[in-house]
């Protein structure tokens, strides 16, 4: 082998050493890269992870929130509950309770619930407060039967007034007894109005 063929056999095996670094330089910046994209993945991953924990978190400090331990308010019957269990309505206490139970006495029991209004103290935010939870029996009513009952009794319900009292009875000693609820509304003193309001609590038998 003479100096020539050496000198392009060395040139030949140093083109390789030099092939075979640029190769092994792409290969390592190529598994950099992946790397990196592992690393990524797994910040992104961190996050997910991250973010299920602070879901978990809030889950859990809404859940360890105390339920309230306030009393559930029952439906009440306006016409049957005594005072003791209407103060179990929000903001009916024992002033309230007795002034709804005097005035259902007195009425002859509630005919509707706005009657409530009616007694004294009682307003409309207090009854709109207390509305859902009211009930109401119309078969408790107490009625007057108006062919046997005297001034007296007639004038002591709060919607008849002594002179409709009077009138009542002195119709009835003159034309016998009433027939028909309706023949109160012949009577001067008695509107339509007033008719509507009284005829629940009146009767002929």
């Amino acid at each position: 082998m003479n100096r020539r063929e050496r000198t392009a056999l060395l040139f030949f095996l140093l083109l390789l050493v030099f092939v075979n670094l640029i190769f092994r330089a792409f290969q390592k910046k190529a598994e950099t890269v992946h790397y990196d994209n592992h690393e990524i993945q797994r910040s992104f991953g961190f996050v997910d992870s991250l973010n299920q924990s602070q879901k978990i978190y809030v889950h859990q400090q809404t859940s360890d929130v105390p339920k309230s331990n306030a009393p559930k308010i029952p439906f009440i019957n306006i016409n049957s509950a005594d005072s003791i269990a209407l103060r179990k309505l929000p903001g009916i206490g024992v002033k309230y309770s007795s002034r709804m139970v005097r005035y259902r006495n007195m009425l002859g029991g509630f005919h509707t619930k706005e009657q409530l209004l009616e007694v004294y103290g009682i307003d409309s935010v207090l009854f709109d407060r207390i509305l859902p939870y009211l009930l109401i029996g119309q078969q408790d009513l107490r009625k007057i039967n108006i062919n046997t009952c005297t001034e007296k009794n007639l004038k002591a319900h709060p919607y008849i007034s002594n002179p409709v009292a009077k009138l009542v009875v002195k119709y009835r000693e003159h034309h016998g007894f009433y027939q028909s609820l309706d023949e109160l509304k012949s009577l001067p003193l008695i509107d339509e109005q007033l008719f509507r309001k009284i005829v629940v609590y009146l009767e002929i038998d």
